[in-house]
């Protein structure tokens, strides 16, 4: 697994002040074009966001560390059709009413059974969640790798409940002033899968 750390640097109004670290290679690798550096910078976080509810959320993360300035951090999931990949989230306060956002690769898993290749269809029927990758189906969210329904070629993206809590408890829990356990650390340590 090679190392990859991306970060941008965002001020109070979500606008894209810098970006660093593998963010080309990470979009160019991803179908992500659209997505390079000199594309987005000093454009709206918010507007390279697809659904409402994610980009409501990572705002709300932004704002608790810029007001309370306190780091957040979180682990997620993005997955590519032929790769499981764990990242973690960082949201760190600097100065000037300005917030960093690093996302570190934390462990990729290349899958024996690649999933269908899918695109982003904000008509589609298929709904996936923003951070841990889970299809909505007839019963309800589940992980596509864990599943024997095939992945939809089309999927819009939102936020499933246990997604949205996570997030939940990681403003929660900077707003306390803990931060959460290292999810992976832990899973690797009790012997489970992080889904």
């Amino acid at each position: 697994m090679k190392f990859q750390q991306s970060f941008c640097v965002v001020d109070s109004a979500l606008r894209i002040l810098w970006i660093g670290g593998d963010w080309d290679d990470f979009a160019r690798r991803n179908a992500g074009n659209g997505a390079l550096a000199n594309t987005v910078l000093s454009t709206s976080l918010a507007t390279h966001i697809t659904d409402i509810r994610t980009a409501d959320k990572v705002a709300e993360m932004i704002d608790v560390v810029l007001r309370l300035k306190c780091p957040l951090r979180m682990d997620y999931r993005c997955d590519s059709p032929d790769e499981m990949r764990r990242f973690r989230l960082t949201i760190q306060p600097l100065k000037d009413n300005r917030a960093v956002m690093v996302h570190d690769l934390r462990d990729a898993i290349r899958l024996e059974n690649p999933m269908r290749e899918w695109a982003f269809d904000p008509n589609s029927r298929h709904c996936k969640c923003s951070m841990c990758g889970s299809i909505r189906s007839s019963a309800g969210w589940v992980d596509p790798l864990e599943s024997h329904v095939p992945h939809p070629e089309a999927v819009r993206y939102t936020l499933c409940e246990g997604c949205e809590a996570r997030a939940d408890a990681a403003i929660e829990a900077t707003i306390s002033g803990e931060l959460p356990e290292d999810e992976l650390e832990v899973a690797i340590r009790a012997g489970l899968k992080l889904g």
